[in-house]
């Protein structure tokens, strides 16, 4: 299966690459690290998962031309939102370190974008998972969902 990991801090992306490629050595893996470089890659290779960060750049830092990089808080609502729009079958999980998103008042929490991803795009969004080095729930996310790709 071509699988797609869309994240920019290189220790996470690390982490997420070696669990993935142990867990599933077949896959075709893709992973690039920034909201429009990973659009490209899922318009040219279609995957049938894809892991994503929420909170991205517009731009990898090669990319942007000597422009500072700034950090999108909701970079995955609309990295999912385009998918959408692309008209393929996929499956996205958002896997973040942080639980909540912006600032007051507009604060957002991982739970409640979960759930208006999942009511928005149910045929493509599956869920949001917080990530821990310590903690194993997000493991235990990507696996059930790859394995369910394969019913």
């Amino acid at each position: 299966m071509k699988t797609l990991i869309v994240e920019d801090n290189p220790k996470k992306r690390a982490s997420l690459v070696e669990y993935y490629s142990s867990e599933f050595p077949t896959d075709e893996l893709s992973v690039t690290p920034a909201l429009i470089s990973g659009l490209r890659v899922a318009r040219d290779i279609k995957p049938g998962f894809i892991i994503l960060d929420m909170t991205l750049p517009n731009y990898a830092p090669d990319e942007s031309k000597g422009s500072r990089i700034e950090l999108m808080p909701f970079a995955g609502r609309e990295f999912v939102m385009r998918v959408n729009r692309m008209s393929f079958e996929t499956k996205v999980v958002i896997v973040s370190m942080f639980e909540t998103f912006d600032i007051a008042p507009r604060l957002i929490t991982l739970n409640s974008l979960d759930a208006e991803l999942r009511e928005r795009y149910p045929h493509l969004f599956v869920q949001a998972v917080h990530y821990s080095s310590s903690q194993a729930d997000w493991k235990t996310t990507i696996k059930n969902v790859r394995l369910s790709l394969d019913k």
